[in-house]
């Protein structure tokens, strides 16, 4: 299990399911991110906010959200990705 860091929090990268980290963004106040993995001709979006995790876990990690999108295209993925990080500016 890889440990990757972001904008100073934390990141599990798991890839045991095949798909690759193409691309992740961050909201400007650094609460969201938004993941792009692509596997052959699929690009799914993966959606984190910044926290923390149980006491073990030391520091700020990206706490992943149970919902995610599966896309056609990758410029589909950044587009949904970008409404994602929208929300924290409102």
């Amino acid at each position: 299990m890889d440990v990757i860091e972001i904008a100073g929090a934390h990141l599990l990268r798991d890839a045991a399911d095949g798909w690759q980290l193409l691309d992740s963004v961050v909201s400007q106040d650094r609460t969201r991110l938004a993941c792009i993995h692509g596997v052959g001709q699929s690009f799914r979006v993966a959606r984190f906010l910044r926290g923390h995790m149980l006491p073990q876990w030391q520091g700020e990690w990206w706490l992943q959200q149970p919902e995610h999108s599966i896309t056609d295209t990758e410029q589909q993925a950044h587009a949904l990705a970008g409404e994602w990080l929208t929300l924290a500016a409102n």
